[in-house]
């Protein structure tokens, strides 16, 4: 399993309405092409100074390879054209990649 994790910092003036934003328009048609997609809001706890605006991950998560393929060739390229048309400033993104080794209870 692999996770596609975009990360958003996001400007406190537009902060709901892209969370909305995000929710209700954007991740539930990306949504059908993956296994599942989560979204977070970030807190940092210790490590590192707070940022000024609100932190999301956006994580895509990948059964198949195909499916992480998808996401970095039309679903992440996507995700940043629709929010830039309906958010043209105010935040900033950067992706990663997360794989999935193992739990422990």
């Amino acid at each position: 399993m692999q996770i596609y994790n975009i990360t958003f910092i996001v400007e406190p003036a537009i902060e709901k309405d892209w969370a909305t934003y995000v929710d209700k328009e954007l991740l539930p048609d990306l949504a059908q092409s993956v296994q599942q997609i989560d979204l977070l809001r970030v807190e940092f706890e210790d490590g590192i100074e707070a940022v000024k605006g609100t932190t999301f991950s956006m994580q895509f998560y990948c059964a198949e390879p195909e499916q992480r393929t998808w996401v970095k060739e039309i679903g992440h390229p996507l995700v940043m054209q629709k929010l830039y048309r309906a958010f043209p400033k105010d935040w900033v993104a950067f992706a990663s990649r997360l794989e999935f080794l193992k739990s422990y209870s």
